[in-house]
């Protein structure tokens, strides 16, 4: 049995619409639901039709590694070279901490904004 055997532990899910991805459960490198996120966010960032910001809902995120992490700094490069910008949307306090010791806290609107 895995860690992500657990009945509290569960993979990423990822969900897309143009103005909003919302990321579900555990977003890291054994839960293999990377790929899934990072092609909803590329097909989001890349649509000219669709608005210059993108909502990320990670309201429902339950956990984030570095993969997460590398995922959501590519894509906000990404949305920057296309005019856009991604908005990180009810993140958990381990997702800001993580943002916050890695030094990319400032490169993301969070919302709400993590308390001082």
């Amino acid at each position: 049995m895995t860690d992500h055997d657990h009945p509290s532990q569960r993979p990423a899910t990822v969900d897309a619409r143009p103005d909003l991805v919302r990321v579900r459960g555990e977003l890291d490198l054994d839960t293999g639901r990377a790929a899934e996120l990072d092609a909803a966010l590329r097909r989001a960032i890349a649509d000219p039709d669709n608005p210059a910001e993108i909502t990320v809902d990670v309201s429902e995120l339950t956990f984030c590694d570095s993969t997460g992490l590398n995922i959501l700094l590519h894509a906000q490069l990404a949305a920057l070279s296309h005019g856009r910008t991604l908005r990180l949307q009810a993140p958990n306090p381990q997702l800001v901490k993580l943002l916050h010791h890695t030094g990319a806290l400032p490169l993301f609107t969070l919302d709400p904004p993590p308390a001082a």
